[in-house]
C-alpha cells in the first residue's frame, strides 16, 4: 500500500469514492453532489501549491485519499493547514491506511509552515471513531459545530 500525490489521472477515482462518501453520510445526503464542480475543485487542490490531495494506493487502484490546503488565517499572515476532505473505499477502512494518508497531510502542512493543522468529521458517519483516531495521533479537540436545517 502506497501513499502519494494524487495526480489529475486520479481525479476520476477521487470523484468516485467523494461521491460513495457523500451519498453514504446522513449529513452530506441530504445535499446534491455537482460532480463537475466537486472535480474543478479537486483539480484545483492538486495543481495549486497551496492545495494537497494525497492517495493510497493498493494494486494500482486508489482506495482512499486526504485532501488539504494551507494559507494565511483570515486574520493573521500566519499559515494555517486544514484537512478539506478524507475518503476512503469501505474495504480500506479500519486499518493503518487512514493513519499513513492523516501522515502525509500533517507533514506536508509542517513543511508549508503552518502554525497548525485542523482536521474533524462532518459526515456524520461515526464521528466518535474518526475523533478518536485523530486524538490517538495527538490531535486535540478545539472546535464545536453546529448547525441549522431549514424545510427546503
Amino acid at each position: 500500500m502506497g501513499i502519494r500525490v494524487a495526480t489529475l489521472d486520479d481525479l476520476p477515482r477521487i470523484l468516485e469514492l467523494g461521491e460513495l462518501l457523500h451519498k453514504e453520510s446522513p449529513r452530506w445526503s441530504r445535499l446534491s453532489f455537482n460532480r463537475a464542480k466537486a472535480a474543478h475543485f479537486i483539480a484545483h487542490l492538486i495543481l495549486e501549491a497551496s492545495g494537497v490531495v494525497f492517495v493510497a494506493e493498493q494494486d494500482g487502484l486508489v482506495v482512499g485519499g486526504i485532501a488539504g490546503m494551507a494559507a494565511a488565517h483570515w486574520s493573521s499572515d500566519d499559515v494555517v493547514a486544514q484537512e478539506v476532505s478524507f475518503f476512503m473505499a469501505p474495504e480500506a477502512r479500519g486499518n493503518m491506511v487512514a493513519v499513513r494518508l492523516i501522515a502525509a497531510l500533517q507533514a506536508w502542512g509542517e513543511l508549508r509552515g503552518a502554525r497548525w493543522l485542523t482536521a474533524g468529521t462532518s459526515t456524520g458517519l461515526d464521528p466518535e471513531r474518526t475523533a478518536g483516531l485523530y486524538e490517538r495521533l495527538g490531535f486535540s479537540r478545539c472546535m464545536i459545530g453546529l448547525e441549522i436545517e431549514y424545510g427546503n
